[in-house]
């Protein structure tokens, strides 16, 4: 058997538990999710700003797609539902923007769908400019208008987030980060106190939005990373017999 073969198999392996355990959840049952003290304290600024009457701001990234990290925009989106889900009655304290014209046109319809039952004029989605620079420039600005309360990072940007977290903390804000480039995530890992790398980014969205999907998902990441590690060992093992 091929690699190729071998990556086929697992594919389709992956395929079948996501079907099976989406029925199984949907029905009855939940996998025990996962604690993150990080996220758990950025939801809960989240409630304080929302009490507080102070804005919750959400920065999508500087743009929706670069080919060194091409899913970060749509990871920005996912996060960006999940959050609205969580504060329906928030329209007016929390403000989205977005660096570029597709995540903000993606936003917007993911907002407003989100809001289909009780749309708010007052629902902020804001874009900042076409650039880093200008995206900096512009979420700064706005920060410089509101007062935060709590300060969210997710998408894609460079070191210059640090700039952003570093100023909404000296407004007082409670900064959080996820995703971002390697330079980015170095910057911030000295900066930020909350901030998730590596596999934690992709699980934030189902830590805000605990539904059957996002935890078969979970559930069946888990089994196929068992299942390579054995495959791993077995392989080495063999090796090293002689039989490979």
């Amino acid at each position: 058997m091929t690699w190729t073969e071998i990556g086929w198999v697992i594919i389709g392996l992956a395929v079948v538990l996501l079907l099976f355990f989406s029925l199984l959840f949907s029905r009855r049952g939940r996998y025990a999710v996962r604690v993150n003290p990080a996220v758990n304290a950025f939801v809960k600024q989240r409630v304080r700003s929302l009490e507080g009457g102070k804005q919750s701001q959400v920065a999508l990234g500087d743009r929706f797609w670069s080919r060194s990290y091409p899913a970060l925009g749509l990871h920005a989106l996912s996060v960006s539902a999940s959050l609205a889900e969580t504060d329906l009655g928030a329209q007016e304290t929390q403000v989205f923007a977005a660096g570029t014209g597709e995540l903000a046109l993606f936003a917007r319809q993911i907002l407003c769908g989100t809001y289909q039952g009780g749309y708010s004029s007052a629902l902020n989605l804001i874009l900042t400019g076409p650039t880093p620079y200008a995206f900096l420039a512009g979420f700064l600005g706005e920060m410089g208008l509101h007062s935060p309360g709590s300060v969210g990072l997710f998408g894609h940007y460079g070191p210059m987030g640090a700039l952003i977290l570093e100023a909404a903390q000296i407004k007082g804000g409670h900064p959080f980060a996820a995703a971002g480039s390697i330079s980015a995530q170095a910057a911030l890992f000295l900066t930020t106190r909350d901030l998730l790398i590596g596999e934690e980014i992709f699980l934030l969205p189902g830590l805000m939005d605990r539904s059957p999907s996002l935890q078969a998902a979970w559930i069946s990441e888990d089994i196929l990373r068992v299942l390579l590690i054995t495959l791993l060992v077995v392989a080495a093992g063999l090796t090293l017999a002689g039989v490979l």
